[in-house]
């Protein structure tokens, strides 16, 4: 495979996963994919890493459950001897709070035979974890102001 069949094959995933189209996404996955992240999924749900095309439709899936993707914009994509690096700026809104999350990710991704095999996303993790943290705070002091209001009712 040539080097501008596999940078076709990155920027077109990227393409996909900025229209929110998880099946195109994971069209370019091979069956086995390994997928990381640098943030403790413990702490962010949706930020956790898998093996395998059907822990990563569950992963697309609950990503586009919590957001809503504005855009996601190529900065920069370099191909390299052994994988491809890119930067995107994603500009995400949080469908329950309403709350935007902007960030900047790094991704370093192999192919293999014309499908993306490894894929590592890098986060400022401690932004993402404390994004999360403000949001459940959002929705917990929401909830607790709604039951405040429904047993005054």
């Amino acid at each position: 495979m040539s080097l501008e069949d596999q940078r076709s094959i990155v920027r077109f995933a990227h393409d996909r996963w900025g229209e929110g189209d998880a099946q195109a996404f994971l069209r370019c996955l091979a069956d086995d994919i390994v997928y990381t992240v640098n943030v403790d999924a413990r702490e962010v749900p949706y930020a956790r890493s898998t093996v395998g095309k059907d822990e990563m439709l569950g992963h697309l899936q609950l990503l586009l459950d919590t957001f809503m993707i504005n855009a996601f914009v190529i900065e920069s994509l370099v191909h390299e001897k052994e994988f491809t690096r890119s930067t995107v700026l994603g500009y995400f809104k949080h469908k329950r709070t309403g709350e935007r999350l902007d960030v900047r990710i790094r991704f370093r991704w192999w192919v293999r035979d014309g499908l993306i095999a490894r894929l590592e996303e890098y986060h400022d993790a401690a932004y993402v974890e404390s994004f999360e943290r403000f949001v459940r705070y959002i929705e917990k002091n929401a909830r607790e102001a709604y039951e405040a209001y429904d047993a005054g009712s």
